[in-house]
């Protein structure tokens, strides 16, 4: 389906879904839980942690649905209403990671030339959950959910050089991390 067809069906799921319309909620929860689920499954803890999560979204979500005004917006609203609710359960659980998220000068950033080859899957996910929560949300956004940076830093509230700064430190981490063979435990 090409992209402008998508986008108009998602526009009018979403001006159904401020009619009220229960078929479109349905059809909202059917397209967007699979991905919300795996964007918060990298975000929390815990795969309850992200049930959990996952649920108070749908609840924003059909509480709020009706003041999105731009319905073009959609994937951007959902998913900051999704990030709100893992960044508001961590909080709630108290669960805080010490490590800090370096912030450098969007211009003095280099490209780092790798990706990671789809056959580490497993190794790569294990190395994702040690890296600090804004390190794993723009990773997931950006490679997992295909999401170009301006996108990422609408749902983020972070200024794109912030976004770019954070993939390029998480992109170094992520890299040290499988170079260094490390398992999720921290062990080799």
């Amino acid at each position: 389906m090409p992209d402008d067809v998508r986008q108009l069906r998602e526009e009018l799921l979403v001006l159904r879904c401020q009619l009220g319309d229960r078929v479109a909620y349905n059809e909202l929860v059917e397209r967007w839980e699979p991905k919300l689920l795996y964007y918060l499954r990298r975000l929390v803890p815990q795969e309850a942690d992200a049930w959990d999560a996952l649920q108070r979204t749908w609840l924003a979500v059909f509480r709020d649905v009706r003041r999105l005004n731009e319905p073009r917006a959609l994937r951007a609203w959902i998913y900051r209403v999704a990030r709100n609710q893992a960044i508001s359960h961590i909080r709630h659980e108290q669960i805080h990671r010490s490590r800090v998220d370096r912030e450098a000068d969007p211009n003095e950033i280099a490209e780092l030339d790798w990706t990671p080859a789809a056959a580490e899957a497993e190794r790569v996910h294990k190395a994702l959950a040690r890296l600090s929560l804004p390190h794993r949300e723009v990773i997931t956004l950006h490679f997992l959910e295909q999401m170009p940076l301006d996108e990422i830093a609408a749902i983020t509230r972070a200024p794109v050089g912030t976004i770019k700064s954070r993939l390029h430190y998480a992109k170094n981490a992520l890299k040290s991390l499988l170079e260094a063979g490390e398992d999720e435990d921290g062990t080799a």
